[in-house]
């Protein structure tokens, strides 16, 4: 069966579900609405919403079918007018069975789970339904080196590391993202660790100090509003007064900014997802894991102003550590650092104040809450896909983010998060790269530079004007006895005389009657100089 393109919308008293269903009779189309379920199906399509709520088909329920463009327009009736449907625009949450929206529902508590006896099974039941409030800045501790299996293929990675065997061999192809070693036998333990050396070995002291100088190409892509940022700033300004904030606290429901909207393209893909219920065994890192991944993806956006290059897979892909060294953070500090490390030691642009422009596009991007969240991984998932080696990473962390944000991700958490890295604030010295030093010298080597150039003088200024021409100078002048005076204009024989081109042939004999003078006396002086002065000199 074919699970056909839908969309769904609502006002108090209806539910509105468009199916585009093309090349299907109508005499062959079946609905069946069963309390919250609602059943499409027409061969080759079949199509199961499961609702937030209960509907009803009664007299002012209807269908139509268009047969130009294929699409079936159906109203169900709510069971209760007035009530509101939430999450109607996550189509795949709306796909889920009764079972798996239940367990969603239930967040803290798994689909399996190993009783105890006695007293501790009322205690685990109430521990299981509890929704964490989580301490990002709480450590947990990694299982140690040793503990960890070594065996080839026993290694896990991935999203809730719950994979393995994706990256056997992914040295014999063209990866450029991965820096991994052995990824499946290496413990997390040694994944961080060689993910450091290479962060050190990375980083370009020069290069740094270059963009920290010359920032003219940087300095606008700094001062450059995000998508998200102006997302943020339209829904504050459709806010009245804090009691919308209450109320949306009060819900566990973020308001819906203006780009939620799913285009077409984007329903495609929620549609295409695989589906799945998600047992989480660490929320804290699948929460902090998101958060690096967004953090690359938004220095690309910002890098390239909202508009994805064809290398932006691969620049994600090497600033997030999550996708190029499969880490697992255990605080919110340990994933900005990282974040911090390779945006300063792989990206085209590497300045300071652009790392922190990017996580402010982070915490925008929680603010608005899940489906501004779900609409960056369906971004991240479409150029990943596209990629005839780097799709892999959908795989392994981007499909699943896609389907556990529709699903089971708390918007309580979310809205935790975007506050801590509001407020969040990172020290140079923690990078361990003596930034401040490198900043330092190069202010100084720039104002020895400016102060060099000020010293030089100015250019030579040229005594014509540009539409002057200077008289021509003769290669060769004559000089006569300087102690008699000629007038001007005069042909007297001690008189200066200037030998041209035209001049060549009545100039000849005098020059060399003076030559000969000058060899065969070489010793006499002029009686009125006191200093000899020669009697041909050459003009350069």
């Amino acid at each position: 069966m074919i699970t056909p393109r839908f969309s769904v919308r609502q006002d108090d008293a209806s539910v509105y579900v468009t199916i585009h269903a093309p090349h299907v009779r109508a005499q062959t189309i079946e609905f069946d609405v069963d309390d919250d379920q609602f059943k499409f199906f027409a061969s080759p399509y079949y199509l199961r919403l499961t609702f937030p709520g209960k509907i009803v088909e009664d007299q002012a329920s209807t269908a139509s079918f268009d047969a130009a463009t294929g699409d079936i327009a159906v109203t169900l009736s709510k069971q209760t007018p007035g009530e509101e449907f939430a999450n109607l625009d996550l189509l795949t949450s709306l796909l889920a069975t009764r079972r798996e929206r239940d367990a969603s529902e239930q967040p803290g508590r798994p689909v399996i789970e190993e009783m105890t006896d006695g007293d501790g099974v009322e205690a685990a039941l109430q521990q299981a339904y509890v929704d964490e409030d989580f301490d990002w800045e709480i450590p947990q501790t990694l299982a140690a080196a040793g503990d960890e299996p070594v065996l080839a293929g026993s290694a896990t990675y991935g999203f809730d590391q719950q994979y393995s065997g994706y990256l056997a061999h992914v040295h014999g192809t063209a990866n450029e993202i991965n820096e991994v070693a052995d990824p499946e036998r290496m413990t997390a333990e040694e994944r961080r660790r060689s993910r450091i050396a290479c962060e050190d070995a990375k980083f370009d002291e020069d290069y740094y100090m270059d963009n920290y100088i010359n920032d003219e190409d940087i300095r606008p892509l700094i001062q450059h509003q995000s998508q998200a940022q102006q997302a943020l700033r339209q829904q504050r300004a459709h806010q009245q007064d804090s009691a919308v904030d209450q109320l949306a606290e009060q819900l566990d429901q973020t308001l819906p900014a203006d780009n939620s909207d799913f285009t077409d393209a984007e329903k495609q893909t929620m549609l295409d997802l695989p589906r799945k219920t998600h047992i989480i065994s660490n929320k804290q890192a699948v929460y902090l894991g998101l958060v690096d991944i967004l953090f690359a993806y938004a220095l690309d956006l910002r890098i390239n102003l909202d508009e994805p290059s064809v290398e932006s897979a691969w620049s994600i892909g090497a600033v997030s550590s999550s996708l190029s060294n499969l880490e697992q953070f255990a605080t919110l500090r340990s994933v900005v650092v990282a974040c911090f490390r390779r945006a300063l030691a792989y990206p085209l642009y590497r300045n300071w104040e652009l790392c922190e422009r990017a996580l402010e596009d982070v915490s925008a991007m929680c603010k608005l809450g899940r489906r501004a969240l779900l609409k960056a991984m369906l971004g991240l998932k479409r150029l990943f896909d596209k990629h005839d080696v780097y799709y892999v990473y959908s795989k392994l962390y981007l499909d699943d983010y896609c389907v556990w944000l529709q699903t089971a991700a708390s918007d309580k958490v979310v809205r935790s998060l975007a506050r801590k890295l509001h407020h969040f604030e990172l020290d140079k010295d923690e990078i361990g790269w003596n930034l401040d030093a490198y900043e330092d010298l190069a202010l100084m080597t720039s104002e020895s530079d400016a102060g060099e150039s000020e010293c030089g003088g100015e250019p030579e200024q040229h005594a014509f004007s540009d539409t002057t021409e200077p008289d021509p100078k003769p290669l060769i002048q004559v000089i006569g006895d300087p102690g008699t005076s000629a007038a001007p204009g005069s042909n007297a024989q001690n008189s200066a005389h200037v030998a041209t081109d035209s001049e060549s042939a009545s100039s000849t004999p005098a020059l060399s009657e003076l030559l000969a003078l000058e060899q065969a006396d070489p010793t006499s002086q002029p009686r009125t100089q006191s200093k000899k002065k020669p009697l041909i000199e050459i003009i350069e």
